[in-house]
């Protein structure tokens, strides 16, 4: 839940390059998932830049397994 209060508290301060990164720093799939799943479904300015981050990273986590 970490990660989507931090990646939630950027976009409230409209610091989307924090959002992403925060994002592409995380290692836990699952949590990944997590957020996807919430900025997907909400409507939260800025989300898109942070969905983008979350899928590359998921890919990159694939590709290391």
């Amino acid at each position: 839940m970490g990660l989507t209060v931090n990646v939630l508290d950027d976009l409230d301060t409209h610091n989307l390059h924090a959002a992403a990164q925060a994002a592409m720093q995380e290692n836990n799939a699952i949590a990944l998932i997590e957020l996807l799943e919430m900025l997907w479904s909400c409507d939260v300015e800025g989300a898109n830049a942070v969905i983008d981050a979350v899928l590359l990273r998921l890919q990159q986590l694939r590709a290391q397994r």
